[in-house]
């Protein structure tokens, strides 16, 4: 099982091109676009224009558009790997349970098919998407997700000196009180990093940190090129 999660901010040249190298010979790409509660057309497009071109100014990429409600099943059959955007993570992982995706994208995944996921995409991946940082505006009410790894990811993660924001909650308080209940470690992802999980090995990438929290543990930093105790 190979598995790429990203922080989710804009993939910068150093993320563009690292897509072709995780990716091997594969180059056929379902982009998920099931996380936008906007425009998904325009989303894809964006992503599209980015991905699509050559390298260096994209990353080669023949992107097909998976609509979780327009044969998405078919669209992931095509697909040589598949690519989990961003957006709401609850509105996500509803979307991937009422369409019949969530276990036929665990399947594939498991049986070799490439995993991406950018931000709500890097959240599913995990146990549960208990820790993003969206809000449940779907009212979804089932919080576990697809389990290809067994930690989970907060995106967009920013240390932040509770000094700066006096009566208010910390990221870190917050994954703290997950911990309290929950006891499978969390990534936070600052933007610009990534981490690649192949053969039961997790890595550090990208041009920011990796903070990793465990329960009854003080966190630690990692940077590109080290492997994770996760």
């Amino acid at each position: 099982m190979r598995v790429l999660l990203h922080s989710g901010g804009p993939l910068g040249p150093a993320g563009r091109a690292a897509l072709p190298v995780f990716l091997g010979e594969r180059r056929r790409v379902a982009f998920v676009t099931a996380a936008s509660l906007h425009d998904e057309a325009a989303y894809f497009a964006r992503v599209s224009a980015m991905l699509q071109p050559p390298p260096p100014e994209g990353a080669g990429l023949e992107l097909l558009h998976l609509r979780w409600n327009d044969r998405p099943l078919d669209v992931l059959a095509r697909a040589e790997a598949l690519f989990m955007g961003g957006g709401n993570t609850y509105a996500l992982l509803k979307r991937l349970r009422e369409s019949g995706l969530l276990p036929a994208i665990r399947e594939r995944v498991q049986a070799g098919v490439p995993y991406l996921g950018a931000s709500a995409g890097s959240n599913v991946a995990g146990p549960t998407i208990l820790t993003t940082n969206d809000w449940n505006v779907v009212a979804l009410d089932r919080f576990d997700a697809l389990g290809l790894v067994a930690f989970n990811i907060n995106p967009h993660y920013k240390e932040m000196d509770p000094a700066m924001a006096p009566y208010s909650e910390t990221r870190d308080d917050r994954i703290r009180e997950y911990h309290v209940v929950n006891a499978n470690p969390v990534a936070g992802l600052e933007e610009g990093a990534w981490l690649t999980v192949e053969d039961g090995v997790v890595m550090a990438h990208g041009t920011a940190r990796i903070k990793i929290f465990q329960p009854g543990q003080e966190p630690t930093w990692h940077q590109a090129g080290e492997r994770l105790p996760l």
